[in-house]
């Protein structure tokens, strides 16, 4: 074993770091505020609870199509959005790093409960969920 690791150095260190970066973006995740929902999930919550679902894509893209109920507003409207009476605020997009910035922000503004789908409006289509909008 410790000559596979000697003669493997750089390996072994890539494999090291690889698992620390690991256990770092987990516990980040473990421990964070802001929840990453699946498509079930959200579902379930949609079902059982006033749900303010915000579309982080382009007008365009929203009025092609968007989960039933959701409003569309850009990350920098989410500033000045005043939110009350719901238990839920779940952020969306075509990517995630979009949606995580927004309910971070959100967050940081001192909305509870901030949420974000996992996949954003891909795995919702993926998964045949139902669009509303005008040319859906």
């Amino acid at each position: 074993m410790a000559s596979f690791i000697s003669e493997n150095i750089v390996l072994v260190l890539a494999f090291v770091i690889l698992l620390i970066m690991i256990i770092n973006l987990e516990l980040k995740t473990t421990f964070s505020s802001i929840k990453k929902l699946t498509i079930d999930e959200l579902t379930s919550l949609i079902n059982s609870s006033r749900v303010l679902l915000i579309d982080l894509r382009k007008t365009d893209d929203y009025q092609k199509g968007h989960i039933a109920n959701a409003k569309n507003y850009s990350v920098d409207d989410l500033v000045s959005l005043k939110i009350n009476k719901v238990d839920y605020v779940v952020t969306y997009s075509t990517n995630d790093n979009d949606s995580i910035k927004a309910a971070k922000l959100l967050n940081k503004a001192g909305v509870q409960n901030t949420c974000y789908l996992d996949g954003g409006i891909t795995a919702w289509l993926d998964n045949n969920m139902p669009l509303s909008g005008e040319n859906k």
